[in-house]
């Protein structure tokens, strides 16, 4: 056995470990630290709708718009009238009154929901995250387009998205969604948060809502698919001022809706109560 020359100090993790060395033996190589993990990078080219950046060159922006040009079950769509095909449709959503939490990014207007609003489909639920609007509607229904369409963007635990998109008319003035309009931030201002302001956005469905299901995609970049859409058809109830219309366009820019999609080999239901 080699007898015991000098001892080596060293670190492992946190722990001093102390070794004893036969004469002319090197102490082993330090150990090195791990390296930090590397950062996501989370920045995406801007996009518009018009211009150098509109829909039609979102693909060529940044590599992880390609789907927005390479999908097959992309969104929004001219929707069928009266599909073929009908299924039973989902419970009525609990949407709890949502404090009024306004942000402008430029694009949109979106509500951020801190209720605890949910929905159930095929058995799994789907929890309100915010919903916003576009003007005109991105949807039509047999080539027919509407003033505005508001996104309820819906999630599940398992990170599955599912938007309930309503269709307005210009019409009478929409009282349900007043208070967004009269705190409605510019573009570039910071958030508004009206907690003790809160909308009930179920009183925007009819009373037995109808809907128009498909399986499609985000309708801004990247256009991430594998969203469920369900399309409410609309009645005469599902209006909004052109007062509120126009108001929309002067926060936002003159059009936010991008064109409509192939259907390709898609099947469209519709969900009756």
């Amino acid at each position: 056995m080699a007898r015991s020359c000098r001892r080596w100090w060293g670190l492992s993790s946190t722990i001093l470990v102390v070794a004893p060395l036969a004469c002319g033996e090197s102490p082993p190589p330090e150990p090195k630290s791990p390296a930090p993990p590397p950062v996501a990078s989370t920045s995406h080219a801007h996009w518009s709708y018009s211009g150098d950046e509109s829909p039609q060159r979102w693909s060529k922006l940044d590599p992880s718009y390609a789907v927005c040009e390479t999908g097959a079950a992309q969104s929004p769509l001219d929707l069928p009238q009266s599909p073929s095909r009908h299924e039973p449709a989902p419970a009525r959503p609990q949407w709890d009154p949502v404090p009024l939490q306004l942000k402008n990014n430029g694009h949109t207007i979106q509500v951020d929901d801190a209720a605890s609003s949910s929905l159930v489909v095929d058995g799994t639920t789907y929890r309100l995250q915010q919903f916003h609007f576009h003007s005109p509607s991105e949807h039509t229904i047999a080539g027919h387009s509407y003033a505005a369409e508001m996104h309820l963007v819906h999630k599940s635990d398992a990170g599955k998205l599912l938007v309930v998109a309503i269709l307005f008319g210009s019409g009478t003035e929409n009282l349900t969604l007043a208070p967004v309009w009269s705190k409605m931030p510019e573009h570039g201002a910071p958030s508004v948060a009206l907690p003790a302001t809160t909308i009930d956005v179920s009183s925007l469905l009819p009373a037995a809502p109808r809907y128009l299901r498909y399986d499609g995609s985000l309708t801004t970049p990247p256009c991430t698919e594998g969203v469920t859409w369900l399309v409410v058809e609309p009645d005469a109830s599902m209006q909004m001022s052109p007062e509120q219309i126009k108001t929309l366009h002067a926060h936002t820019e003159p059009s936010t809706s991008r064109p409509r999609q192939k259907l390709g080999s898609r099947e469209v239901l519709e969900l009756i109560p």
